[in-house]
């Protein structure tokens, strides 16, 4: 059986994977993330943040449950690819809840890593009123935060959509 080995567990990791499936019922389809939240959706932080949307839950409608059922797809959250050895097409990978290392074999690799936040490496960025926004995580701290803290004044570093949009929702 063929295996399709996946790095990224949110929009672009499991598209792939569910358009592998409907191309093919006969491979076997791993993702893998270091994060907890699978296919959420980031845009949808903001308004999360400013109470537009209620619950995280409505953030995260698919679980790896729903790749599997729906999919025959394994996600694996909480697990860190380490290393990648494509000339024996193995790949280390670390469960960070619990340390173990294993090692998965494939046939295709796909990187859906999506970006990281830049925090750059001024004085204060490491003080509790200060956030990147990026994942389900960074969504429950702000929002935890702004409840309550109630601040007064905000400033969103970063023009793009997401950045845009934070600032509104904490306007």
């Amino acid at each position: 059986m063929t295996k399709l080995l996946i790095i990224g567990s949110v929009a672009a990791g499991t598209s792939v994977g569910a358009k592998a499936r409907r191309n093919s019922e006969d491979l076997e389809i791993t993702i893998y993330d270091r994060d907890e939240g699978i296919s959420y959706s980031g845009c949808g932080i903001p308004y999360f943040v400013g109470g537009e949307i209620a619950e995280l839950d409505e953030l995260t409608p698919r679980d790896a449950a729903f790749f599997k059922k729906r999919y025959n797809i394994d996600v694996k959250t909480r697990h860190n690819v380490e290393a990648i050895d494509h000339e024996t097409k193995t790949a280390t990978i670390r469960h960070l809840d619990t340390g173990e290392t294993f090692t998965d074999t494939y046939d295709t690799l796909v990187f859906a890593t999506g970006a990281s936040s830049i925090i750059p490496p001024l004085p204060g960025v490491d003080l509790e009123n200060i956030f990147p926004v990026r994942n389900i995580r960074n969504a429950e701290a702000i929002r935890r935060y702004v409840d309550a803290q109630a601040p007064k004044r905000a400033v969103s570093v970063g023009g793009g959509c997401i950045g845009l949009e934070m600032a509104e929702q904490l306007t």
